[in-house]
């Protein structure tokens, strides 16, 4: 019989259902805790009652628990995984390890009860993953030029919980390049549905940019925020809503570059992938951004660079792309995630 596990998300993303396929595929049952957020009371008590009942029944059922995300949504898969001796790991993505005050963002930025939960499950957790070493650490960058807080050691100096580095991780047999590629085009993908959001995936630099190069094309994927609601935007910016993968695949094959210009990110999922489909990389010199990119295309410092990233981007290209797909096959390959799940999940 599978063993199974108690899988808990709030959201059900790219890199939630990455790690769904891979404890597929190390032949566990999966008994899940969906937790969407939702902050109207009603939703919000009921969603606390199911995931306590739930993970009542799930957790002494299970050989171990993986959250992803800390939040209001790991507390009750924590505490019954302490109390039933189970193993127990806690997934750390980025808001949960940092504190924007200007953006309003992040875990320990909140007051009160939500800010204490957070800091009793990372206590709970028998163990905390994180997809970039700043995530534990701290980003020096971020909190420079954003004054931005970050890293769970600073906020937590004297917690105890091993806290380990595990990348995402990627399929390069699925993304890859399939279609030609369209001379000076620049992508960026990101979920924006509200200011908030553009003002974090780095949006209005890209804008900024695509002001300086009339002779370029910009297209921004995951435009959900009402039109009404954006920028003036110059004409050579093209939106587009939420894709599927298939169809994000092809988008970034047909396009040169693409454009990571957060504030905070982990390690962001849509430039690895872009990378591996050999979009050369542009990226804010924050948390895991410079360590995906390396030395294969041009990293920068916020809105100081723009002047060099235009320049960058008028040279002729070489090997970049072949190059930025190469480098995640080489140190994000999903091969290195699955190792790590059974090393942790299946050790005494």
């Amino acid at each position: 019989m599978a063993k199974k596990i108690t899988f808990v998300f709030s959201l059900k993303t790219t890199f939630v259902q990455n790690d769904q396929r891979i404890l597929d595929t190390l032949g566990y049952q999966r008994l899940s805790i969906a937790s969407p957020p939702d902050r109207a009371v009603l939703p919000f008590i009921w969603n606390r009652i199911v995931e306590g009942v739930k993970s009542l029944v799930f957790v002494p059922r299970s050989a171990a628990v993986v959250v992803w995300f800390n939040d209001y949504h790991a507390f009750f898969p924590l505490l019954f995984a302490g109390i039933f001796g189970k193993k127990s790991i806690l997934v750390v993505g980025g808001y949960d390890a940092v504190k924007d005050t200007s953006l309003n963002y992040g875990i320990f930025l909140k007051k009160g009860l939500r800010q204490t939960l957070a800091r009793w499950n990372y206590r709970l957790a028998k163990q905390i993953w994180v997809v970039h070493k700043s995530l534990a650490i701290g980003c020096p960058t971020a909190k420079t030029h954003y004054q931005i807080q970050s890293g769970i050691r600073m906020f937590m100096p004297k917690l105890k919980t091993p806290i380990v580095e595990v990348p995402t991780a990627y399929d390069p047999e699925f993304w890859k390049c399939e279609q030609p590629k369209q001379p000076k085009s620049i992508l960026t993908v990101a979920n924006i549905g509200d200011q908030r959001t553009m003002e974090r995936k780095g949006i209005p630099l890209f804008i900024r940019l695509a002001k300086r190069l009339p002779d370029y094309t910009f297209t921004i994927v995951g435009v959900t925020l009402n039109k009404g609601k954006l920028p003036k935007l110059p004409v050579n910016i093209t939106l587009m809503g939420q894709q599927t993968p298939k169809a994000l695949k092809d988008i970034y094959s047909r396009h040169t570059y693409y454009f990571q210009g957060s504030r905070i990110e982990g390690l962001p999922n849509v430039l690895c992938e872009a990378m591996l489909c050999e979009c050369v990389p542009l990226g804010n010199a924050v948390f895991g951004i410079p360590d995906a990119i390396g030395t294969t295309g041009f990293v920068f410092n916020g809105v100081t660079d723009l002047d060099l990233l235009v320049t960058f981007l008028e040279t002729p290209l070489n090997n970049q792309p072949k190059e930025a797909r190469e480098r995640i096959v080489h140190h994000y390959h999903q091969d290195r995630r699955i190792q790590q799940f059974k090393s942790a999940l299946e050790t005494n």
